[in-house]
């Protein structure tokens, strides 16, 4: 516990995570003094995120994932000519923000500036499918935004978090929030022994088309709630990086990072790293609370809507999934 109302990655020291056929689950037993966040299952009330987890229990029952039909690798070839993402629309020209935009042209796994990153061309047939099961995914039961009253209760914790972070001891940490900015790699690769030229393409496709979805995805349940940022209600609150030109509710970076870890620990169930792989996701989400671009009610927001999103989301990426595991099994 750092604060009140807060949470740190200490309560994931003990932890257990098995990957069956039909569920995830990441359980963490709390030392004494801590609070673990509580489950939340699909059809709860709108009691609020604070009730999320950290025990992931994750149904994929309704996801009809199978390991049958015909690989349709396309034209993968072609991974180079991603560029320009954040371009695409238009929407509100949201890649060229700070010049970080076309974030696509950092080069195939260039390293550059110490990230690893990974091109592929738009997944048009991903979003096809995606758009195909609409139905299944536009109104799922994500928690309403709490009220500001009872998010000026996180303030104290935010700003604490701000001074931590000008501390020596974080240096580390604030290296991983100027890189966590932009959808890079190496955090999520790492867990798996992977760096970014080893050659493990299908894998990195996989990750960065989850990154691509759950953005759509996370966009629109944005738009639903529009929910202001920290410094918004609190000027004192001085966000380590600029504010991402979009509503705050739920955190993309959490819905994606967990949803990375729980679509690869599906399609590699028996890989050691996987463990380590959740306690990344967790760690990325976390960081942006430090960043103070994000409420702890954003982040929770974004690991519910990835276990919600998760069957759909195995629908979608089925077949890159199916190329992954045969890229680890041989």
């Amino acid at each position: 516990m750092t604060g009140p109302g807060g949470f740190d990655l200490s309560i994931l020291q003990d932890w257990a995570l098995s990957v069956r056929a039909d569920t995830i689950e990441l359980r963490a037993t709390p030392e004494d003094g801590e609070v673990a966040l509580q489950p939340m299952q699909q059809g709860d009330g709108p009691e609020g995120p604070t009730q999320m987890m950290a025990s992931l229990s994750v149904s994929a029952a309704m996801a009809g994932l199978s390991f049958q039909g015909v690989l349709n690798r396309g034209n993968r070839g072609n991974r180079g000519n991603r560029g320009n993402r954040g371009n695409r629309g238009n929407r509100g020209n949201r890649g060229n923000r700070g010049n970080r935009g076309n974030r696509g042209n950092r080069g195939n796994r260039g390293n550059g500036d110490g990230g690893a990153y990974f091109q592929i061309l738009s997944p048009w047939e991903e979003r096809e499918k995606l758009h195909d099961l609409r139905a299944h995914w536009v109104n799922l039961p994500v928690s309403a935004p709490p009220t500001r009253n009872d998010l000026r209760a996180e303030l104290p914790v935010l700003l604490d978090l701000q001074t931590r972070l000008g501390c020596e001891a974080e240096a580390g940490r604030r290296d991983e929030i100027l890189l966590e900015r932009d959808l890079e790699l190496s955090s999520y690769l790492a867990p798996l022994g992977i760096n970014g030229g080893s050659g493990f393409d299908e894998t990195m496709r996989l990750m960065v088309v989850v990154a691509q979805i759950c953005e759509e995805v996370g966009m629109r349940y944005k738009d639903r709630w529009m929910a202001i940022r920290p410094n918004m209600l609190e000027p004192a609150l001085r966000p380590f990086i600029e504010n991402p030109a979009h509503a705050s509710y739920p955190s993309n970076h959490a819905f994606q990072s967990m949803a990375i870890a729980q679509v690869f620990a599906r399609a590699v169930p028996e890989h050691p790293g996987n463990p380590e792989l959740f306690r990344r996701a967790m760690r990325i989400a976390h960081n942006r609370e430090w960043a103070g671009v994000h409420f702890r009610a954003d982040t929770l927001a974004g690991f519910q809507l990835a276990q919600l999103f998760l069957p759909t989301l195995e629908q979608v990426v089925e077949d890159q999934m199916i190329r992954t595991s045969e890229e680890w099994r041989g």
